[in-house]
């Protein structure tokens, strides 16, 4: 998914794992790749002359600037991602075999560490072991800086598994994180750590947990001396009202695309996809084919999709639907100062990513929040039966 923040808050979520742009590639390719991760990282460093190879003999400043260069030759495949990925833990590794490191480069070191092993976790669940045993090694270390990082980095890691923890194991870490942050201002790295355990909660089935947690979060965030974060209070507001959603009507209003006023009283009676979306944002332009596939195969049974667009011009909003040819209605404010993430639809629901796609049944009631590729395609033969409709859409792969 896009996401949105002020410019500062928005590069640290896009941006916090190094390697995080890869959950873009596809299943297979993550599967095809797990063959491809040895359980020893270093492994992938065979040959001098391989610029993932670990230079032997380097000193701690040497191999930083190695890591640094691997990331930058990561390139855009599985293959060579995987490499990079496995040649950073292994300068990390190396680092921290260093006698006299200074404790800010071990640090540095480390941190360059846990981001590639998050990664190649997710290719490997064999890295999961390794990166349990790094956890462990730092609150274990004698050097409190260095097992303060390994409870911090530890307890990210329990935010990071929170959607799929049991609801005791939720509330517990809601609780953590309340202590945690208990008579403190809310500064931004404790504001970010909580948004990510917000939006881990909403990708569980406890909707009601997830916001409740995300009302709380905006009370914290209100009393915070940090603008930035106080400004954003309303829309994790709006984020927990979309929680709320399930099993519940929604409201739209707004006009569209071109000028006229929105009917969403129209749409009931139908099966309606809102989605939220932007013409420069890939994961949108990814769902599209299918969009497109199944409003072919329903249409005729009373399924129809709205458009909430976030670009920053009608413009560019204009240009992508003539060139894809969308003939469903997208929603676009022209009034100063409502485009893209400050579109007044955005900011009441906390749309805080994009894609979101949200699907309305013809009681007008909310069934899912995550309604997009096969999850979409499932739910609209749940409620509609099988399609009588023909497709010659082909959805890419």
């Amino acid at each position: 998914m896009a996401f949105q923040l002020n410019r500062r808050l928005t590069l640290f979520r896009v941006t916090s794992v190094v390697f995080v742009g890869l959950l873009l590639i596809t299943p297979q390719a993550q599967a095809q790749a797990q063959a491809q991760v040895a359980e020893n990282p270093a492994a992938e460093a065979e040959t001098a002359a391989d610029p993932f190879a670990v230079p032997e003999g380097a000193t701690a400043e040497e191999l930083m600037a190695f890591i640094t260069s691997v990331k930058q030759q990561r390139g855009r495949t599985m293959e060579s991602v995987v490499k990079a990925a496995s040649a950073a833990v292994a300068g990390a590794e190396a680092i921290r075999a260093l006698k006299d490191v200074p404790v800010p480069m071990q640090i540095a070191a480390i941190k360059e560490e846990i981001s590639a092993l998050t990664f190649l976790s997710r290719v490997n669940p064999k890295m999961k072991a390794k990166m349990a045993s790094l956890m462990k090694e730092l609150e274990n270390s004698p050097d409190p800086t260095l097992a303060r990082l390994g409870k911090m980095e530890a307890f990210k890691a329990r935010i990071a598994g929170a959607g799929s923890a049991s609801e005791k194991d939720q509330k517990a870490l809601i609780n953590d994180y309340k202590k945690m942050v208990a008579g403190k201002d809310l500064d931004r790295e404790n504001y970010m750590l909580g948004n990510t355990l917000a939006r881990s909660l909403s990708s569980s089935s406890n909707t009601e947990l997830a916001a409740t947690f995300y009302e709380d979060l905006a009370g914290m965030m209100l009393t915070s001396s940090d603008e930035n974060i106080k400004s954003r209070a309303p829309n994790t507001l709006g984020s927990a009202r979309r929680m709320r959603l399930m099993g519940n009507e929604m409201e739209i209003t707004g006009t569209t695309t071109t000028g006229e006023d929105f009917d969403w009283a129209s749409y009931r009676g139908k099966t309606v996809l809102v989605d939220f979306w932007a013409s420069w944002c890939g994961p949108c332009r990814a769902e599209v084919p299918n969009m497109k596939k199944q409003l072919e195969l329903y249409g005729g049974q009373g399924f129809s999709v709205v458009g909430i667009n976030l670009d920053n011009t009608l413009e560019a909003c204009d240009k992508y639907v003539a060139a894809e040819k969308l003939d469903w209605p997208n929603l676009f404010s022209k009034k100063t100062g409502e485009q893209g993430w400050n579109n007044p639809l955005v900011q009441y629901y906390g749309v805080s990513g994009i894609p979101t796609a949200i699907l309305v049944d013809k009681e007008g009631k909310v069934v899912s929040l995550r309604a997009r590729g096969q999850e979409l395609n499932r739910l609209l033969k749940d409620l509609l039966g099988e399609p009588q409709g023909t497709a010659t859409q082909t959805p890419e792969k």
